[in-house]
């Protein structure tokens, strides 16, 4: 008789509030000079043990060190949507855990009338895995007509 007993599937949400950061994005000239963003997310994270050390979680700190470096050495990004896609582009390669995200990336500064504005996206891994599947057949169709 097998003795090991098999522990269930755990779920956390990692919740980061008002990130903040400087990064160039918008389609206006003026945008391509540092800006301020703020990000909100939600991360759903699942492991098939009760975790005992932070390699077995989300380290949130250090995706939010990631993150900030990432938005801070990027050249330039024309569509916030395509930003909040890279964002999580990164935390879904770099967390096995993480299983499904809410990621809301505001421009505070993109419309005088508002507080902020911004884009919010809903991904689960299995669309992080058919997204980077899809890049990487673009880059191979992109090298062979080269």
């Amino acid at each position: 008789m097998n003795t090991m007993r098999t522990l269930p599937a755990i779920e956390w949400d990692v919740v980061i509030e008002a990130l903040q950061a400087q990064t160039r994005v918008g389609i206006h000239g003026h945008e391509r000079a540092p800006q301020p963003v703020v990000i909100d997310a939600v991360l759903h994270c699942r492991a098939e043990a009760l975790p005992e050390h932070i390699d077995a979680c989300l380290d949130y700190d250090a995706l939010c060190r990631m993150l900030c470096a990432y938005l801070d050495a990027q050249a330039h990004t024309d569509l916030v949507e395509r930003l909040a896609t890279d964002i999580l582009a990164l935390a879904f390669e770099h967390f096995a855990v993480l299983d499904s995200a809410v990621l809301t990336l505001y421009k505070p500064h993109a419309v005088r009338a508002a507080a902020r504005v911004g884009v919010r996206l809903h991904w689960s891994r299995l669309d992080y895995l058919r997204w980077s599947g899809n890049m990487s057949a673009e880059r191979a169709s992109h090298t062979l007509l080269a």
